[in-house]
């Protein structure tokens, strides 16, 4: 692929803002399709140029219509541009926000969690992480599946079987999700779990890709910790801070309390983040 850079050369976290598209994206994109060829500066990091961020932003585009990153992340940028003419002007329009698409995948997801169909389930999550912006691939897509997801199973619609292997397979892909983004070896660290009683676990592991996407490193030390375990995990870690998760309302008291002494156990300097639906 032939590409000239131009002499500004722009960081990953710029790159991500100005396409809408997440570092993990960015980088997979590089990785697997040879989509862009970023220089290195003197100290190691990638640095684009603007013909990098405008074959990015042409290619997000594209992606958002419905076409695989796959095959057009080799073609040229006079191509990629007659393409999304074309896209435009079959819509008649331009091109709307990607809730719409979200929603209609986020059906298709429940779909395949009904069905018992994970490994489809985890392709369509994989794709669709890599498609758009992580923060809105949480709330329009991710964040509704889950609740969907509880809500059918206490109504009875959904079985136990399909509820555990659909907890399990978002919960890889998360863990996943959450390794893709690349963090700098010295970025300050958080550590997530749930306190004690909460053992729903996908707030935490959720606050921890949202953190990593900010560049903080995480450590997820799991679900129903009481505080001296989690005191215990930000010591041993070197924690710069906590997030917790938990489900509002009610917090049970145990859990209350646990926090009020998890206080008591960490310096004052590491703050402690508690949030939940």
């Amino acid at each position: 692929m032939n590409q000239s850079h131009a002499s500004v050369g722009y960081p990953i976290r710029v790159v991500a803002q100005r396409t809408g598209l997440s570092g993990a994206v960015i980088r997979a994109w590089e990785r697997r399709y040879g989509a862009v060829e970023p220089q290195r500066s003197p100290a190691g990091q990638r640095v684009y140029g603007e013909t990098d961020v405008q074959r990015l932003q042409l290619l997000a585009e594209l992606v958002r219509t419905g076409r695989s990153i796959s095959s057009i992340a080799e073609l040229p940028t006079g191509e990629l541009e007659e393409l999304l003419a074309g896209e435009r002007a079959e819509a008649g329009r331009t091109p709307s926000t990607s809730g719409p698409a979200l929603d209609r995948l986020r059906e298709d997801a429940l779909r395949l969690v009904e069905g018992l169909r994970p490994d489809d389930l985890e392709r369509l999550l994989t794709r669709s992480a890599l498609a758009y912006r992580t923060d809105e691939f949480i709330r329009v897509l991710l964040v509704p599946l889950l609740t969907e997801i509880g809500i059918a199973w206490r109504s009875g619609r959904l079985g136990p079987s399909s509820e555990h292997v659909a907890s399990v397979t978002i919960r890889r892909f998360l863990e996943w999700l959450t390794s893709s983004i690349q963090v700098e070896e010295n970025a300050p660290l958080v550590v997530t779990g749930t306190p004690t009683g909460q053992r729903h676990e996908f707030g935490a592991l959720l606050a921890g890709i949202v953190a990593a996407e900010e560049q903080w490193r995480v450590r997820f030390l799991g679900p129903d910790l009481p505080a001296s375990e989690i005191a215990k995990g930000a010591g041993a870690f070197g924690a710069d801070a906590v997030a917790l998760s938990a489900l509002f309302p009610p917090m049970e008291r145990l859990a209350v309390e646990d926090v009020a002494q998890l206080r008591s156990m960490l310096p004052a300097r590491i703050p402690i983040i508690i949030g939940g639906p």
